[in-house]
C-alpha cells in the first residue's frame, strides 16, 4: 500500500510539472526535487526545458533496503536514481550474484527494449532509496524527436557499458583478493567518494555476492587488509584507512587506469 500512496502521489506532482511547461519562471522550482538527481549523469546535462519532457510521464517508487526492483521478467523501461545506493546484478544459475555496477542518484539503468538473452538480471536497494522510471515507448519517442537527448543517452548508455565491461574485466583477470577490493571502492564512489575514513555499509554475505564467492573466503581477504591497516572492519560494514594502497591493489598488473 505504501508503494501505490507513492507513485499515485508522484503521478500528481508530474501532472502539475506539466501544466507548468509554458511559464519558464515557474519551472526551475518545480524542478527542485529532481536537484540530487541532476548532480551528475544524464538529467545533468540537459537543459530545464527537455528534462520536464522526461519526468512528464515517469512514476516515482520507494524502495526500501533490500528490495529488488527491474527484474528481467518486467517490460522495457528506464530508471533513474532520484536519491539512495542500488547494486546492478546477475544472477547465477547456482543461484549467485554477481555486482555489475553501483548505482547512485542521477545514474541511469533499465532496458530499453525487450531482454535478449533472457538473463536473470535486476537491481536492489541498498538503503532507502527512490527511482524514476519512464516507459520505453517514451524514452524512443524522445530519441526519435529530441536529437540532444538522443546523444546524450547515447554518451549514458556508454559509461554504463564501460563501467560494466569494467566490472567483467576484474572478474575475469582479477584475483579474489581484487574483486574485493574493487567491490569496496565502487561501493564507496556510491557512497560520496574514496577517501580516509569513509565508511562503507554492508555485510561479508553481500560483498561475497558482489564479487561471486561465498562469506567465508570474503572473510579471509577482509582480515587480510585490516593486518595490513588499509581497513577497519566494523559491525555492518568496513572502513577505509588507505584509499591510495587500496586502488594500487585494485589496478595492480591489470593495465587499468585509476
Amino acid at each position: 500500500m505504501a508503494q501505490s500512496s507513492t507513485v499515485l502521489r508522484s503521478t500528481i506532482e508530474l501532472r502539475d510539472l506539466h501544466e507548468s511547461a509554458h511559464n519558464p519562471q515557474t519551472l526551475a522550482p518545480q524542478l527542485e526535487w529532481l536537484r540530487e538527481a541532476r548532480g551528475r549523469g544524464l538529467l545533468s546535462r540537459l537543459p530545464d526545458e527537455l528534462v520536464m519532457a522526461v519526468v512528464t510521464v515517469g512514476q516515482r517508487v520507494q524502495y526500501p533496503p533490500g528490495t529488488l526492483a527491474l527484474r528481467w521478467d518486467e517490460s522495457p523501461k528506464t530508471g533513474i536514481v532520484l536519491r539512495g545506493t542500488l547494486r546492478a546484478f546477475i544472477a547465477l544459475p547456482d543461484g549467485g550474484q554477481v555486482t555489475t555496477r553501483y548505482l547512485r542518484a542521477g545514474d541511469v539503468t533499465g532496458v530499453f527494449a525487450p531482454r535478449q538473452p533472457h538473463l536473470a538480471r535486476g537491481v536492489q536497494a541498498l538503503e532507502s532509496c527512490e527511482m524514476l522510471f519512464i516507459d520505453a515507448a517514451r524514452v524512443k519517442e524522445l530519441s526519435m524527436t529530441k536529437p540532444l537527448f538522443a546523444w546524450e543517452m547515447i554518451e549514458e548508455l556508454t559509461t554504463v557499458l564501460n563501467s560494466t565491461h569494467k566490472a567483467m574485466y576484474v572478474r575475469a583477470y582479477g584475483s579474489l583478493r581484487q574483486r574485493v577490493v574493487t567491490a569496496i571502492l565502487d561501493r564507496a564512489e556510491a557512497l560520496g567518494g574514496v577517501t580516509a575514513g569513509q565508511s562503507v555499509p554492508g555485510t561479508q554475505h553481500e560483498l561475497a555476492n558482489a564479487v561471486g564467492s561465498v562469506r567465508e573466503v570474503v572473510a579471509n581477504v577482509l582480515q587480510a587488509l585490516k593486518r595490513e591497516g588499509l581497513v577497519d572492519i566494523r559491525r555492518g560494514g568496513l572502513v577505509i584507512l588507505e584509499p591510495d594502497r587500496l586502488i594500487d591493489e585494485a589496478t595492480a598488473g591489470l593495465g587499468l587506469a585509476t
